[in-house]
């Protein structure tokens, strides 16, 4: 118990106040549990979390407001992360440790859990797949490393330090937060030779604002943030269950269906008769088991394995060798199974896909180099039109293409220490289509195409 303890208070020393820019914030000096309290806020509040009511989780463009969204199932996320950081905080048995950093890692775990999709595009992975399929159609430009890689790690934090905010510091989170979102720490140039063609986690452009947060917390670049382990696995446990919650409630599956292939956690309809359960109250029974224990197994192979942890590794903690991380798995695959596969998840997906690549096409124009400079691309942006007439050709499509853009996102592109103009150009355009929700995504595509005039 006594090195439990010793290792719990070696990770509590990498939960610090310190941001990539001075809080603006009047606090007292150490007050760390304001500061992981004002992260909270900062997230909760911003326009990007609240964008993600209306992207999906797994059933795009859904009437039911059952359903779930990616907002109430990082709702969700957050719930079980802290519940995972009150077990190891209690499995540590932790002596003479203040309430105040105590709360301060339980505010951080749950924070990270509500900013873990908030990259996500519209339409799931399918929106990613769009993406990256558009960036390698495009590689001659030899400028789209990060887009061909694209995924939801790099652009919510992308957003975090970068996008969000009215500086180039972003919601400006505390760096021991923005460590804790990143699954993939580095960058299609940094990325480990054992980690070729696997996902990444930062953008070239975000590297230089990685490094920082890990030479101000004490933290090694390219190792796993403690934290990060222990939101995946509220991810983990969190998605299983509500993916089978959300195919109840369309009627693809069935609680009897559950109790045949996880019998040990179901009750059966027999039992359930003869006790008078109804069917939520057999489904609430097998949900609240598997988050229990799950989270209790979970828990313990992180206290068990922190210092391992501590140096970067670890490995899982929802994983087929341990009896819950088994059972999870087991629910993950028969949801891809009997509910992924479904056709009122498959057919919009399929659509929302033609939907992406359809407003890429329409927005590349915006980034063809030669026929647009620098100079007027920045003229455009500015509407300097009188700039804009000295040129052979009519740019009044493009005006109004760029009259979508949100100003702010057009300032940020203007920040030019960020890199190459026309790398910012093409995250300009990629962060406006992967900002989107679902339906304004289908909007503005049916917009571009005629199909739509209001």
């Amino acid at each position: 118990m006594p090195n439990r303890q010793n290792q719990f208070k070696k990770l509590l020393k990498l939960i610090t106040d310190e941001r990539l820019r001075k809080s603006s914030v009047k606090r007292n000096a150490g007050d760390l549990l304001g500061a992981t309290e004002s992260d909270k806020g900062r997230v909760v509040n911003s326009a990007s979390f609240r964008r993600l009511q209306h992207k999906a989780q797994v059933f795009p463009l859904d009437p039911n407001a059952a359903v779930r969204t990616r907002l109430t199932h990082s709702i969700e996320v957050s719930q079980i992360g802290r519940f995972l950081a009150q077990k190891v905080i209690e499995k540590c048995g932790v002596e003479k440790v203040s309430y105040k950093q105590l709360a301060a890692f339980a505010n951080v775990v749950e924070t990270a859990c509500l900013l873990h999709d908030i990259g996500n595009p519209p339409f799931g992975h399918l929106g990613e797949s769009a993406i990256k399929e558009w960036a390698s159609s495009k590689n001659s430009l030899n400028l789209l490393g990060d887009f061909e890689s694209f995924d939801g790690n790099p652009q919510g934090l992308r957003l975090m330090s970068f996008l969000a905010g009215y500086d180039e510091f972003g919601l400006n989170l505390t760096d021991a937060l923005l460590l804790s979102t990143i699954k993939y720490p580095w960058s299609v140039e940094t990325q480990p030779i054992d980690k070729q063609r696997k996902k990444i986690g930062i953008y070239t452009q975000d590297y230089k604002n990685y490094k920082r947060c890990c030479k101000a917390v004490g933290w090694s670049k390219g190792k796993v943030f403690p934290v990060t382990r222990l939101m995946e696995a509220a991810d983990d446990i969190a998605y299983s269950m509500s993916d089978l919650e959300d195919g109840i409630e369309k009627g693809i599956i069935s609680i009897d269906d559950l109790a045949e292939h996880f019998k040990e956690f179901v009750p059966s309809k027999d039992e359930a008769e003869e006790r008078g359960i109804s069917s939520k109250e057999r489904f609430i029974t097998f949900k609240t088991e598997i988050i229990r224990e799950s989270v209790d197994e979970a828990a313990g192979i992180f206290v068990d394995n922190l210092k391992e942890v501590l140096a970067g590794g670890g490995g899982d903690l929802i994983s087929d060798e341990n009896k819950m991380g088994g059972v999870v798995k087991k629910i993950k695959r028969y949801a891809r199974k009997y509910i992924y596969s479904d056709s009122s998840a498959e057919h919009i997906e399929l659509a929302g896909r033609s939907v992406i690549k359809g407003l890429l096409k329409h927005f590349e124009r915006l980034l063809d180099s030669q026929k647009i400079s620098a100079e007027l691309f920045e003229a455009l942006i500015e509407r300097d039109m009188g700039r804009v007439h000295q040129e052979a050709e009519n740019f009044d499509f493009e005006v109004r293409l760029l009259g979508l853009l949100p100003k702010s996102y057009c300032d940020h592109y203007k920040m030019n220490k960020r890199g190459h103009e026309s790398i910012r150009r093409h995250h300009l355009i990629v962060d406006f289509i992967a900002g989107m929700t679902d339906n304004y995504a289908l909007e503005t595509f049916q917009m571009l195409e005629g199909i739509r005039v209001n």
